[in-house]
């Protein structure tokens, strides 16, 4: 049996009662006055009953008479959704910015307060959301529900039945349209901050001559000698940068990647519609050792066989020109080189300094012949890897890591916008849910009594 079948026997059951409480042969005024009651309260209830589709078909109608838009709401929230991500990872980066230049004291309370209002500003919005989806797709459901509840005899749950048919009915036509209050309230205002250009993600590999990964490495981005980001691949050479936490520039442009020392320049090229940019780095002239540790091979060198065994490695080498190879270890480490079983004398010791690691490079030279090079380190240690990252969406948002309270102003009118004006909006249909209400339960204007005209 559904809602509405029930509802409907309770409303028959409702009006037999009342019939039998009215013939009864007592002379009690309140009973026959109970029993009238019923009678009403039934025909009321049949009436809904049979009015649900009406109920239904009236809320389209509403709904599009009033322009709301489920789609275009969606697509608001989204935007704003994605807007405030993008902003919270932002700020969360200045953090990270200021404290590493030794600003974290000046800027923190700055930044905790405008990350809070973000972070209330999301659950605000995703809060609104979540509650009106739910109340749309369980819209037909909670109207029978509210039908029945009418139907109880005795008005046990008339309350009850009348607000869920009142909320379920003033929301779904009333959520749609908050965009356009919002917008229209805060017209010719302050503008919110917003993106100056596209976002998109990411997901980068480098490899060296031999197709393996180069572990931490560093990438920067510019375009006409703009700097855009700068980031850090991980130990397995990879880079995933989400749109939503970091972001990607959507257009070709300029990067410079650092490897121990070593720069190269690359065109990165651009990513197509709403997909996620996949491109692999090579690196043709390095052969990996270990995290950071690097074989450079000069021009005119031709590898023959190659072969790595955790800390060692042995290449064939046929060498067409006076040239070399070089290895590049960090100072604490022991390093053994065999050229043609014979430990190898290197040419040139090179000393430098990459983000406060400290290397040493042994370059060793080779005349034209064939080679068999053993190549064994000895790793005593790993030193850190601190790179100060900046993400994309810095630049996007065109927010300046030295002073985040220029942004504040904005954040201010977001929160308004996306926090104050939705909760307003909110207490709106809320008092619009509390006039329905009354209507259907019968607390002043008993809309039953002018439906069965008693």
């Amino acid at each position: 049996m559904d809602i509405l079948s029930l509802a409907f026997y309770l409303s028959v059951f409702s009006y037999c009662l009342g019939l039998l409480l009215r013939a009864l042969p007592i002379p009690f005024f309140t009973v026959k006055k109970l029993g009238r009651l019923l009678v009403v309260d039934s025909v009321f209830s049949a009436i809904l009953v049979f009015s649900y589709r009406s109920i239904t078909t009236i809320i389209e109608y509403l709904s599009s008479v009033l322009g709301a838009d489920w789609a275009s709401y969606s697509m608001w929230v989204t935007e704003r959704t994605s807007l405030l991500l993008l902003l919270l990872s932002a700020f969360k980066a200045i953090g990270i910015v200021t404290s590493k230049i030794g600003l974290g004291a000046v800027f923190s309370s700055l930044i905790s307060s405008i990350i809070n209002l973000i972070t209330t500003s999301l659950t605000t919005l995703l809060t609104v959301t979540v509650v009106a989806l739910m109340l749309k797709t369980a819209s037909s459901f909670l109207i029978a529900l509210g039908i029945l509840l009418i139907s109880v005899p005795f008005r046990l749950a008339r309350g009850a039945g009348a607000m869920i048919i009142a909320i379920t009915v003033v929301f779904s036509i009333g959520i749609p349209l908050m965009p356009h209050f919002i917008a229209t309230v805060s017209s010719g205002t302050l503008t919110s901050p917003s993106l100056h250009e596209p976002v998109c993600s990411a997901i980068l590999h480098i490899v060296d001559a031999k197709g393996n990964p180069i572990g931490q490495a560093v990438i920067e981005g510019y375009r006409d000698e703009d700097f855009l980001y700068r980031y850090v691949f991980n130990v397995n050479g990879q880079l995933v940068v989400d749109k939503l936490s970091s972001g990607f520039p959507c257009e070709e442009h300029l990067v410079r990647v650092e490897i121990s020392g070593f720069r190269y320049s690359f065109n990165m090229p651009g990513s197509s519609g709403d997909m996620s940019l996949n491109y692999t780095l090579l690196i043709p002239d390095l052969l990996v050792l270990d995290t950071r540790r690097l074989v450079e091979i000069g021009s005119g060198v031709y590898i023959a066989e190659y072969s790595k065994l955790e800390n060692e490695l042995t290449l064939q080498l046929e060498v067409y020109e006076n040239t070399y190879f070089a290895v590049y270890i960090e100072a604490q480490d022991e390093l053994v080189v065999l050229i043609n079983g014979e430990v190898a004398e290197e040419s040139r010791v090179v000393q430098y300094t990459w983000y406060s690691i400290d290397y040493v490079g042994y370059e060793y030279t080779l005349t034209p012949g064939v080679y068999l090079v053993n190549i064994v380190v000895d790793y005593k240690s790993t030193t850190p890897l601190d790179v100060l990252v900046e993400p994309f969406i810095l630049k996007a948002l065109q927010l300046d890591v030295l002073a985040p309270e220029t942004a504040f102003f904005y954040i201010t009118y977001m929160f308004v916008e996306l926090t104050i004006l939705p909760l307003i909006y909110v207490t709106i249909l809320l008092t619009i849910t509390y006039g329905v209400a009354r209507l259907l339960g019968g607390v002043s204007a008993n809309i039953a009594r002018y439906l069965v005209m008693v």
